[in-house]
């Protein structure tokens, strides 16, 4: 019981001139996973994504529709539409099977949705 008071008292004496750092500015948070969004361009419509971009936000938004990793989520390359353009995919549900789905974007780049495609 002595040596514990003599280790407050040490570390009183010790720690007595210290005092807690300053911080100026907002601080750093560390992201949670190691996936970034991909930037976009806000317009009064909406989100503009650039052509490069569009896969990653497509597998993002399945990803979260289907409660799932973005590593179970398929996509298939970009093809061009009359309105602008869709990413066809599929997502592993497990138990559930596999679901296919068709990501649409307008032709400013806009996100538009998901559609399932069910017995596909």
């Amino acid at each position: 019981m002595r040596n514990i008071g003599l280790a407050v008292v040490a570390a009183t004496i010790v720690l007595g001139g210290c005092t807690m750092a300053k911080v100026s500015g907002t601080p750093m948070i560390a992201p949670d996973t190691i996936f970034e969004a991909p930037p976009v361009t806000l317009t009064t419509k909406g989100a503009t994504l650039r052509k490069v971009n569009q896969p990653a936000n497509c597998l993002g938004e399945v990803a979260g529709i289907y409660g799932t990793r973005p590593q179970n989520v398929k996509i298939n390359p970009p093809v061009k539409q009359a309105y602008g353009l869709t990413i066809d995919g599929e997502v592993d549900r497990g138990s559930e099977g596999i679901k296919k789905f068709v990501c649409r974007y307008n032709a400013k780049g806009a996100f538009m949705g998901v559609t399932t495609r069910e017995g596909i």
